[in-house]
């Protein structure tokens, strides 16, 4: 028999087994999202220095344009990409089958090539090589780390486990038909029902570097319509709003040269 708990409820060394593994499996689990989070710090101050505001919208009242990458402090962003590297990895390394950390591994990846690509003057319309930076390098580094978000991203959404939708209660119903009520009242599409899952957030962020990289490929005048293409797929199947998707492609770099504008 095993010692007794504080409880004073003695248990076999079967049950005691049971209940030491489901506590090694929890702290693991949260000792991975305390070390995950920290590498979120370092992502988001790294997203902070490489905010260059957005592309003015292409007409009057119309949606903002595209976000700008910048890359004034290159060497700074680099350091905290880095260090949200190390974090994440060593979340797996904890707890392999961490999710969160694999998804940003890959997110990580995209960020970093949005740098690259502002260092080599290839953000926002107005974008110029950064000083001290060769742009055929950073072109380079670039173009291989899309290709690695990408790969990453649809490694990890092979390994996502399918989501059970949770029942939503009485309160959440009413509160969610209010806010359908108001959208119809002021003319708007009403909100979905659903709550995004794993798998669609992942999509959603899979689209993101597709759409990016698409765009990079569509300035250097290289193939660019069938990584569009496959990004707009995974928008779809994520359930993204098709006036969202449509202001997307209204802004991307190919579909304005090709119809004609700048």
């Amino acid at each position: 028999m095993s010692n007794d708990l504080a409880s004073g409820t003695s248990l076999t060394d079967e049950e005691a087994k049971e209940i030491r593994d489901a506590a090694i499996e929890k702290f693991q689990a949260c000792a991975a999202a305390t070390i995950f989070n920290w590498g979120n710090v370092h992502m988001c101050e790294a997203r902070k220095k490489m905010d260059g505001g957005r592309e003015p919208a292409k007409e009057q009242g119309g949606p903002p344009g595209s976000a700008i990458a910048i890359a004034d402090e290159f060497d700074e962003v680099e350091r905290l990409i880095g260090l949200a590297k190390e974090r994440f990895e060593e979340a797996i390394a904890i707890k392999p089958d961490h999710h969160d950390s694999h998804i940003a591994l890959a997110q990580r990846r995209y960020e970093r090539s949005r740098l690259l690509s502002a260092a080599a003057g290839m953000s926002g319309d107005e974008g110029k090589v950064a000083k001290g930076h060769d742009a055929k390098k950073r072109i380079a580094e670039a173009e291989a780390e899309f290709v690695g978000a990408v790969a990453d991203y649809k490694a990890v959404f092979a390994t996502l486990p399918d989501e059970v939708p949770r029942e939503k209660t009485e309160e959440e119903k009413a509160a969610f038909q209010a806010l359908v009520d108001e959208a119809v009242a002021r003319g708007d599409e009403p909100p979905t029902d659903e709550e995004p899952s794993t798998k669609g957030q992942v999509r959603v962020m899979l689209g993101n570097t597709l759409f990016e990289q698409s765009h990079l490929a569509a300035r250097l005048g290289n193939e660019w319509k069938s990584m569009l293409d496959e990004a707009l797929e995974n928008f779809h199947e994520a359930g993204c709003a098709q006036e969202d998707i449509d202001n997307a492609v209204s802004m991307h770099y190919g579909t304005r040269m090709t119809a004609g504008g700048k």
